[in-house]
């Protein structure tokens, strides 16, 4: 009889000596069989990795994917060639990686919409967004910022409250990246928490937001803090919350939704790393200690400081619980917010 055991021989147990022969060669199968998936982990990587950006040039995602395979690329000695499949809001360079090889060879940046708010909004997709992915590792988390136009008279989420309720009834409204954005659902949490009401004005990206965010067109904008660093340090718009459980280092004179006594409005943006499904366990783990080692480099930490996100890395386990918890939350949210397609 044969017993199976991960990354170890098998056991072979047998009734008698006469079987001697047929044991040997039973204990080589095993043996075999174990081999391959060690030797794979060993090997890797033994050609460049080619790391899918599902996004245009030029954004944040765009910046950290690039500054990420650099720092991988030293970490493993192997090139990690970054590669940009933009559209459909990320799925279309998702369909590339959910139909490679799952030999570690191509892997995904991935965020929480492309997790959960794209199944939701987008039917027939060709791939399912959990199950057909394998869960490498986090990088970076950074709260959702809620920045507004800096002739608004509010200074707090209290005198937002106040506001919304009373001179500025049906006059406020917030920017975002597009329907099922994670700027859209952070609004809408925010509402939710408040018991406001807002006019939602969806823009192709966030960048097509700004300007009119900054000329008054448009009260505020809910965006990520990488992306709306930049405003806020040139003071073109000023920062009103952090939608995080904690503040952020980078602006640390902005106040939690928590702080402002709405505990429910906290909605974190993290970036991570997914392959095909059914990776070697062994190829995933030497991933994620590589992705560590990139993301805690001098250089990198120097860049994600800059563009305005903090590492965040956890084990390939944690990340599948993660985004499977995520999932569920945002998709009851969007499913809430009447977005769902038929």
């Amino acid at each position: 009889m044969i017993e199976r055991s991960s990354g170890r021989c098998c056991k072979v147990k047998s009734p008698s000596a006469r079987a001697g022969w047929a044991v040997a060669g039973m204990a080589m199968a095993c043996a075999a069989w174990a081999a391959p998936s060690a030797a794979v982990a060993d090997e890797f990587p033994s050609k460049p990795i080619r790391l899918v950006i599902p996004y245009a040039t030029g954004g944040v995602s765009d910046s950290i994917g690039r500054v990420l395979a650099k720092s991988m690329t030293d970490v493993l000695g192997q090139s990690v060639v970054a590669e940009n499949r933009g559209g459909g809001g990320g799925t279309i360079g998702a369909a590339v990686v959910a139909a490679a090889p799952p030999d570690g060879y191509t892997i995904l940046l991935t965020s929480p919409p492309m997790v959960a708010v794209a199944p939701v909004l987008l039917k027939n997709l060709s791939y399912r967004a959990i199950d057909d992915f394998t869960a490498i590792g986090t990088l970076v988390t950074t709260p959702n910022i809620l920045a507004v136009n800096n002739d608004l008279p509010v200074k707090s989420l209290a005198d937002m409250a106040s506001y919304a309720k009373g001179e500025g009834r049906n006059k406020l409204s917030f920017a975002s990246a597009g329907p099922g954005s994670t700027g859209h659902l952070s609004g809408q949490i925010l509402q939710n928490a408040m018991n406001i009401a807002m006019t939602h004005v969806p823009y192709k990206s966030s960048g097509l937001a700004f300007p009119d965010v900054i000329s008054g067109r448009v009260s505020m904008v809910f965006d990520s803090l990488p992306s709306t660093i930049g405003y806020v340090r040139a003071g073109q718009v000023r920062p009103l919350v952090v939608m995080s459980r904690e503040r952020s280092s980078i602006l640390p004179d902005v106040p939690t939704a928590i702080e402002a006594g709405y505990p429910s409005a906290t909605m974190n943006f993290w970036m991570g790393i997914e392959g095909p499904a059914n990776m070697p366990p062994a190829v995933v783990e030497k991933l994620n200690v590589a992705i560590h080692k990139a993301v805690q480099s001098p250089e990198m930490r120097k860049q994600l400081a800059t563009l305005g996100a903090e590492p965040y890395l956890i084990s390939s386990t944690e990340f599948a619980q993660l985004r499977r918890q995520d999932a569920a939350t945002y998709r009851k949210l969007v499913k809430d917010m009447g977005l769902e397609r038929d």
